[in-house]
């Protein structure tokens, strides 16, 4: 059963929010800011929860009589603190436009002298005529009709909750997921030593980030090259505004190729330093018959790939373009014709139980090989590493799909690795975390499609050196090859496992999945296709 939330669970969480960041970020805070803090503490039970309920809200302006919050008992007082800390405005000059918005249509028809006359129209037909007409007698009435408020200082909330989070993506819903028991998190170190920013300039070079973001969608040549130049180069490839800078550069210059613009687009991928951009460029030559510049940058690629998807790229992309034959890797293909049912990865499952020496059969995808090794490595993942944590509630870090994720934690793989000498080793490890951690956050770890018996089983099973290659090529690229392992494992009554991977009619294999079972291939881990053909009833 689900506890239930007190009644200031709204203002409890935003206080936290705000002593995270005060505790955090408190001696690089800009003056304004602190003082921001320093009025919202001063003020009543009721000031605090009316400001954040308003805050809350996505517009910033409200009518008075509109305004229900049972829990804030005296709602005049609480009003006249949030003016006197400049938090909130009342009856402040206001765009007639905007006012209109606060009522319904059939409020605005009674307002109106000619309302009868005027029901016809649709809202937004209503609100056009209404701005048009500009009728004095029934701007008065609206007017008069109630008091405004205009909640202050949002900015700063935003961007209090944009070093809290990390983001604006993400809001103050994560802590009722929290409060409600639905998502349970790692604790881990955020101080001012593990912060993810250490200046002013830092915070203010992030803002602008968010505020840049919304605009990589524009469809005006001019604005998306003003942003991008508005974006200062940071040459710390560690940190979380590198990060974010190199993805919003990354979006903003698709955006002018996908408008056509691909002589502005070229030198603008040049300077985006991280995976595809450089795929971008070779696409771009070959659309402009640039076949030796496209071959080229592939070549550059191959000498020094960033990840293994941007290799594949070149290898397949400079192949096609030489025209020479590539030949992809061909896995053991095993054709299956079998009786129809609604889950063709249940329909194989039944086949090898019944029809092999196959005793156990899990469909488990992607679970089982990233879920031990989330358990193995969760010490690392969940290092305090300067820059890696916003909040309390990240599953992983902000870093962990950067290239130098191990490197910030080399020491901790360094033990990790010289400590797994066997499986039975990597168990003593995975049992004692699966106990200790189970249900907690982890970006590797299935809690719903995992369970210690196939762990147990597997690590049986499967050779140590097998286990070994494969965390490898995870660590390699943890956002490519994080998928894209087979459907099924099985395992025959004796000794040895096999993976299955399951296709049904139609169906064909994904680049990560051909990558995997190239590399099941080349270290003699025993794999095969599986394709489904279902039999057909006369």
């Amino acid at each position: 059963m689900q506890p239930d939330l007190p009644e200031s669970y709204y203002l409890d969480n935003v206080i936290t929010l705000f002593d995270h960041v005060e505790g955090v970020y408190g001696d690089i805070l800009e003056a304004d800011y602190l003082s921001f803090l320093k009025y919202f503490h001063g003020l009543s039970q009721n000031g605090k929860r009316l400001y954040i309920r308003l805050l809350n809200r996505s517009q910033e302006w409200f009518r008075l009589s509109k305004l229900d919050y049972p829990e804030i008992t005296d709602m005049s007082v609480a009003i006249e603190q949030l003016q006197q800390c400049d938090l909130l405005s009342v009856d402040q000059d206001m765009e007639f436009d905007t006012i209109i918005r606060l009522f319904n249509k059939p409020e605005l028809l009674a307002l109106h002298p000619q309302g009868k006359e005027l029901k016809s129209l649709k809202r937004d037909e209503l609100d056009q005529y209404l701005i048009e007409q500009l009728d004095n007698d029934f701007i008065d009435r609206v007017f008069s009709n109630d008091n405004f408020l205009k909640v202050q200082q949002k900015q700063i909330y935003l961007l209090f909750q944009m070093l809290f989070f990390g983001n604006l993506n993400q809001s103050m819903t994560d802590f009722v997921l929290r409060d409600l028991g639905l998502n349970q998190f790692e604790k881990y170190t955020i101080d001012t030593q593990h912060r993810p920013f250490t200046s002013k300039l830092e915070i203010e070079l992030y803002w602008l980030l968010h505020e840049l973001e919304p605009l990589t969608d524009s469809d005006n040549l001019e604005t998306l090259i003003n942003c991008f130049d508005a974006i200062t180069e940071n040459r710390d490839d560690t940190s979380a505004y590198f990060r974010k800078s190199e993805r919003i550069k990354f979006d903003i210059t698709r955006q002018v190729e996908r408008l056509g613009y691909l002589d502005e687009a070229l030198p603008l991928y040049q300077e985006c330093q991280l995976p595809p951009a450089r795929e971008r460029i070779a696409r771009i030559h070959h659309q402009q018959k640039n076949i030796n510049l496209a071959l080229e940058i592939c070549t550059q690629i191959l000498a020094a790939p960033i990840d293994e998807s941007e290799a594949q790229f070149a290898t397949e992309f400079s192949n096609r373009l030489a025209k020479r034959h590539y030949k992809k890797y061909q896995p053991n293909i095993v054709d299956l014709q079998l009786e129809q049912q609604d889950c063709v990865e249940q329909a194989v499952i039944d086949h090898y139980l019944e029809n092999t020496d196959c005793t156990d059969c899990y469909y488990l995808e992607n679970s089982l090989f990233n879920g031990v090794l989330g358990l193995l490595i969760w010490e690392a993942i969940f290092e305090p590493v300067a820059g890696a944590f916003f909040n309390p509630f990240q599953h992983r870090p902000s870093d962990f799909y950067a290239y130098d994720f191990i490197k910030k934690r080399q020491r901790i793989f360094d033990q990790i690795w010289s400590s797994i000498t066997s499986n039975d080793d990597i168990w003593q490890i995975v049992q004692i975390c699966w106990k200790q951690k189970q249900d907690l956050t982890n970006p590797l770890v299935d809690w719903n499609n995992l369970n210690l018996d196939i762990i147990e089983l597997a690590l049986q099973r499967i050779e140590h050196q097998n286990w070994l290659v494969i965390f490898k090529r995870i660590l390699s690229d943890l956002r490519n090859n994080r998928s894209g392992f087979p459907d099924l494992i099985l395992f025959p009554a004796e000794t040895g496992y096999r993976l299955v991977e399951v296709k049904g009619p139609g169906d064909t294999l994904q680049k990560n999945q051909q990558r995997w079972m190239a590399h099941f291939a080349a270290h003699d881990i025993p794999h095969e296709l599986a394709r489904v053909h279902w039999k057909t009833t006369r």
